[in-house]
């Protein structure tokens, strides 16, 4: 069982010397799943999903006060392998396994008090990461605690790892930074999405959702994008609601 960590306030980080801070950050790989699961940045691999249970697919929803497109993940709690969500290669993609940043602007539909896991980067095989936990507070396990998430709302989200330094942050605003090699990719160099652990104590961990964004960028940010969603054009939005209705006939995984 796990144990809720101690909050960690907020506070400036001094990032290690040789970390990126680009002007103007671009990230490597950008999903905005507006009817595929193909990243917008050239090179970079589409997004694999899991779906064991074939209810998740493409929806609209109202993000941030935009309405666009979105990918929904349903999925069951227990047993761990009916568990819904996405998963990023990123070979080729983050050069250091403990220099990225990844955001994420995603809602959990589930409101219950236990923890749910965001990211994952030990190939689902620990149980430390990025989660929320039952306080409903972001939570990288087993090192750091703070910010209050709110359940079946929109929240951009963004991890950053500076050489194993690592601070999250919550609609924008810094909430908690920790030493750790928790968040280091291992050597499989995978992201997995909301996905919970299947091997060591811990395992259940999820709430399905609905996503609307992620950006990877193969440096860590001092300062992070402005949580702005993207915006949905007629094409994108008429093009979602087609998706959906065949996701609602068909009931089957679509992938990009």
């Amino acid at each position: 069982m796990k144990v809720s960590t101690v909050f960690a306030p907020a506070f400036a980080v001094i990032f290690a010397a040789g970390a990126a801070h680009a002007a103007n950050p671009m990230p490597v790989a950008q999903y905005s799943f507006n009817g595929t699961l193909a990243s917008s940045v050239a090179g970079a691999p589409a997004l694999t999903v899991t779906d064991p249970l074939g209810l998740s697919g493409y929806g609209v929803d109202n993000v941030m006060g935009t309405l666009q497109t979105v990918w929904n993940f349903q999925g069951a709690r227990t047993p761990v392998t009916d568990q819904a969500g996405l998963t990023l290669s990123t070979q080729g993609l983050i050069t250091d396994n403990d220099l990225y940043s990844v955001e994420m602007v995603f809602k959990f539909t589930e409101s219950v008090d236990a923890w749910r896991r965001i990211l994952d980067v030990e190939s689902r095989q620990s149980d430390n990461g990025f989660y929320v936990d039952p306080s409903n507070n972001l939570d990288i396990f087993p090192v750091a605690g703070g910010a209050a998430f709110t359940n079946d709302t929109y929240h951009d989200v963004f991890l950053v790892n500076n050489r194993g330094v690592v601070t999250f942050y919550l609609d924008g605003s810094a909430q908690a930074t920790a030493a750790t090699s928790v968040m280091n990719l291992d050597l499989s160099q995978t992201m997995n999405f909301f996905l919970d652990n299947v091997v060591a104590g811990g395992q259940g961990e999820y709430s399905s959702g609905s996503i609307a964004l992620i950006r990877v960028y193969n440096e860590a940010l001092n300062a992070v994008p402005p949580p702005v969603p993207e915006p949905a054009t007629l094409a994108m939005l008429l093009a979602g609601l087609g998706v959906l209705g065949a996701v609602g006939a068909r009931r089957r995984r679509l992938q990009g």
